[in-house]
C-alpha cells in the first residue's frame, strides 16, 4: 500500500481541523481551550491534528498544523517527509489572503517543488466571498497549481481534495522519473 504524508496548512480558524476531523473517523488533536474565545472559536490546535485517509490502495496521512503564529515552529516540525500540502483559506474572512500570504510563503520558500492544493473554504454564505481568480492573483499561485473550493464539514467535498493533492504528487513523480 502506497502511503502519502499530507500536510493541511492555512491561518488561524481557516477550518483545519475540522477537515480532518470529516475525513477521519479516528483522529488525534491536540486542541486547547483559548484564553479568550475569538468569535465563536474557543479552542485552538497547538501542535497537530492527524487522521488517515483510505483511498483504495492508497493510505493518506493527514496532519493538520496549528495556524495561530506563535505556534508556526510545528511547520517545520510537521514538514518533514512530506510528500504534499493542502493550503485552506477561510473564504468568508476578508482579511484571509493576508493571512494566508505568510503560510504560503514559508511553504512555497521552505518546499518549492512541493506538491499542493489551495482550498478555499466556507465559502458560498451571506456576506463576503473569495474569488478562486484574485486568490491566484493575491498569492501568485502558479497556473498548475489546483485552486478547489471546498466544504471542510462534508466528507466528499474534503476528500475531493485529497484525491487532488494525491493526483498532483503522483503527476508530479511521473514527470519527475520521466526526466
Amino acid at each position: 500500500m502506497k502511503t502519502y504524508k499530507i500536510l493541511v496548512i492555512g491561518p488561524f480558524s481557516a477550518g483545519k481541523t475540522t477537515f480532518v476531523r470529516t475525513l477521519c473517523e479516528k483522529y488525534i488533536d491536540t486542541d486547547m481551550k483559548l484564553r479568550e474565545p475569538i468569535g465563536e472559536k474557543t479552542k485552538t490546535t497547538v501542535a497537530l491534528d492527524f487522521g488517515v485517509v483510505e483511498l483504495g490502495e492508497k493510505r493518506v496521512r493527514l496532519y493538520g498544523a496549528p495556524g495561530q503564529k506563535f505556534f508556526f515552529f510545528m511547520w517545520e516540525v510537521l514538514s518533514k517527509g512530506l510528500d504534499g500540502y493542502i493550503l485552506l483559506i477561510d473564504g468568508e474572512n476578508p482579511n484571509a489572503l493576508l493571512e494566508a500570504e505568510d503560510v504560503y510563503r514559508f511553504f512555497r520558500v521552505m518546499l518549492p517543488k512541493t506538491p499542493h492544493v489551495i482550498a478555499v473554504n466556507k465559502f458560498g454564505h451571506p456576506g463576503f466571498s473569495l474569488d478562486l481568480r484574485d486568490v491566484r492573483i493575491a498569492l501568485s499561485v502558479p497556473e498548475d497549481v489546483p485552486i478547489k473550493l471546498v466544504d471542510a464539514r462534508d466528507y466528499d467535498s474534503a476528500l475531493s481534495v485529497v484525491k487532488l493533492i494525491v493526483e498532483s504528487i503522483e503527476s508530479r513523480r511521473v514527470k519527475e522519473e520521466a526526466k
